[in-house]
């Protein structure tokens, strides 16, 4: 079964599937919900609604670290930290945890930036609103 949400279908999962998935996906975050990409919203005004980071993740057998975020703008996905985001995570998690609020109530707006170097080697920046 799936249901609709933003004009995509996103499938449901019974609860034990969704107990499964919630340990043994890289994050809570990814559980019942899809990818979507970053490029997607770059430029774009949005609310960091929650945001997690998967440690120490074995991929094409090497170790990384990296973030997971949802938006308030869009319900049923997900996208995938790069660096500038992924370093950002534990301290939206600390200042939640240290004013005893959910990161959503935290109303964290921000803008993710294309920028490019001297080198032309680009990489995505956060501007806060």
């Amino acid at each position: 079964m799936a249901t609709r949400e933003n004009n995509t279908m996103v499938p449901t999962i019974n609860k034990f599937a969704a107990e499964l998935a919630e340990k043994h996906s890289l994050s809570r975050l990814c559980v019942g919900r899809t990818k979507m990409a970053t490029d997607d919203i770059i430029g774009e005004q949005v609310t960091i609604e929650d945001c997690d980071v998967a440690q120490d993740v074995v991929i094409d057998g090497e170790t990384t670290t990296f973030s997971v975020y949802t938006f308030k703008e869009y319900p049923g996905r997900f996208v995938y930290g790069g660096m500038k985001l992924t370093n950002m995570a534990p301290d939206i998690i600390n200042i939640a945890k240290r004013e005893r609020m959910t990161i959503a109530d935290l109303d964290i707006k921000i803008i993710l930036v294309e920028v490019q170097t001297k080198s032309k080697k680009s990489f995505i920046d956060v501007k806060f609103c």
